[in-house]
């Protein structure tokens, strides 16, 4: 996995619970007290599919709502930190259709064999309406990524509808498309 996701989720927690209860998320997850996670690496997918899991069993909440959590607090680091991929897609789709060239430009630094599986993870088609996303990914992560887009949309006053075509959240591939619309017409 990229370090992206692990990086944020530990920067989310670090703003969200007291030291000792990151620690003892950490632990839960199979990671030491003092583990840090560096964007420009590659971390293990499960073991980073259980840190979600490890917030999700410590705060008593399902993996879907530290997943909406999540997802509010990447897109303001990401908005602060890549500006740049949010100005040139003034909207939900445009930026949706970016997101195997945001996600091959950040996997620059892995090695070949990173950077192949993260270029192959998604495949996007412009729909007139939204997008339609071939998502891949052994860390079956497919509801983060919904939670993302419907976290955007609202941000951009749209609403995200969102179905599976073909598998589910947490399949390792599915196809999952993205109707949006402008949250008064919703």
């Amino acid at each position: 996995m990229l370090g992206i996701i692990p990086h944020t989720i530990d920067q989310y927690l670090r703003t969200r619970v007291p030291p000792e209860a990151r620690a003892g998320i950490l632990g839960r997850a199979g990671f030491p007290d003092g583990q840090t996670f560096r964007l420009d690496t590659e971390y293990d997918d499960e073991a980073c599919c259980a840190l979600v899991d490890a917030i999700a069993a410590e705060t008593g909440t399902t993996t879907e709502a530290v997943f909406d959590e999540i997802s509010a607090f990447f897109l303001d680091w990401a908005e602060r930190t890549f500006s740049g991929f949010f100005k040139v897609a003034p909207d939900t789709r445009g930026f949706l259709l970016l997101q195997p060239e945001i996600h091959s430009s950040l996997a620059c630094g892995l090695r070949t064999s990173g950077q192949r599986k993260v270029a192959d993870k998604f495949r996007v088609e412009a729909l007139p309406d939204g997008v339609r996303m071939h998502y891949r990914s052994s860390n079956r992560l497919g509801y983060f990524y919904c939670a993302l887009a419907r976290c955007l949309a609202a941000r951009r006053g749209e609403v995200a509808e969102i179905s599976f075509l073909d598998g589910d959240v947490g399949s390792a591939a599915a196809i999952i498309e993205v109707r949006l619309k402008p949250a008064l017409a919703a």
